[in-house]
């Protein structure tokens, strides 16, 4: 590896490289990830089905996140000075430091039921409720890099894939036939149902207010209640955040906002015809959001900052902005020989 120094006009002034070269490391003592995983489950036989009921839990120690180390002190930016003049290695930008520093928490309550309820139906369903805590869902992920180095202990919270809520259903469906005939006898009828609540997220400024060099995932203050009416033009309340005083990071918590969930209906309905000795084509007609049912993903986060103020009506701040597929049907025959 070749790291180049650069040269500068003036290491006090403000005359230093405006775009000084950035650095990925990996710090020491690298101390090996640990996971812990435990589990407590009971199954039985239930109504001719078999229930499963789940604790399942794990704990991660000293996992691998992300840190800027030549952060400069928040508020200690001289009013005309370039921020990389007072960083603590002067001459390079960020120093993007990979630390087994990070650790998590999951807690779950999983239960889950399988039942053939006759000939002709058999189904199962699947619950998760769950929750997962972390200082850092990965260690390269820029948005895990924290704003405030000096405390990394702040960005506990929820994980970024943390989801509180997770139902599955399937089922397999056996068609009576009207008639005795071979065109009607054979159907079937199949679907994975889903139903899940949202990932978390943040709300992150558009300026460097804290003067670090970077807007690294600052975040605003929260003044009011984050609740908002779940709608496409205002998904949480964008006139809950304020601007944090120059100098400093806002109150705001890590993953704090919940986006979107999911529901969503996969049907299918197939059939098989002989067509010969050895020989049978395959019928599917298959149908994914069965019931266009709108999926929505992800939600404007970004709060436009100036030097003074915040201005929530642009941006698409809190709009939602971006969907899962609607409805796709499709139709194939599959020849088997």
């Amino acid at each position: 590896m070749t790291i180049n120094t650069p040269s500068y006009a003036s290491l006090a002034g403000t005359e230093a490289a405006s775009s000084p070269p950035t650095l990925n490391t990996l710090g020491l003592p690298l101390k090996t990830p640990t996971v812990h995983q435990f589990s407590f489950g009971i199954q039985r036989e239930l109504l001719k089905g078999v229930l499963n009921v789940a604790y399942v839990g794990s704990r991660g120690l000293r996992l691998m996140r992300p840190v800027n180390l030549n952060d400069p002190i928040p508020g200690t930016l001289p009013s005309g000075t370039n921020v990389n003049v007072i960083r603590p290695y002067v001459g390079y930008g960020s120093i993007s430091e990979r630390q087994t520093s990070g650790g998590s928490i999951y807690h779950s309550l999983q239960v889950s039921y399988n039942h053939r309820l006759s000939r002709r139906i058999t189904g199962g369903i699947a619950y998760t409720w769950s929750k997962s805590i972390d200082d850092a869902s990965s260690d390269r992920d820029a948005g895990d890099v924290p704003p405030n180095r000096g405390n990394t202990r702040a960005e506990r919270g929820p994980s970024n894939f943390d989801r509180t809520h997770v139902f599955t259903a399937n089922f397999i469906f056996q068609v009576p036939a009207p008639i005795r005939s071979p065109i009607f006898r054979g159907w079937q009828i199949s679907g994975i149902a889903r139903m899940w609540s949202g990932r978390p997220f943040d709300v992150v400024l558009s300026a460097d207010v804290a003067q670090i060099g970077a807007v690294q995932n600052q975040r605003p203050d929260v003044i009011a209640d984050t609740k908002g009416p779940k709608t496409v033009e205002e998904w949480f309340n964008r006139d809950a955040f304020a601007r944090p005083k120059t100098g400093t990071f806002g109150n705001m918590g890590r993953n704090s906002l919940v986006g979107p969930g999911v529901n969503k209906w996969d049907l299918a309905l197939f059939k098989s015809f002989a067509i010969g000795e050895g020989r049978r084509m395959q019928f599917r007609g298959e149908f994914f959001n069965a019931f266009n049912h709108p999926n929505f993903t992800t939600v404007g986060a970004t709060l436009n900052t100036s030097s003074t103020t915040v201005n929530p009506l642009v941006n698409s701040f809190a709009v939602v902005t971006g969907t899962r597929d609607a409805r796709v049907a499709q139709v194939a025959l599959k020849l088997y020989f």
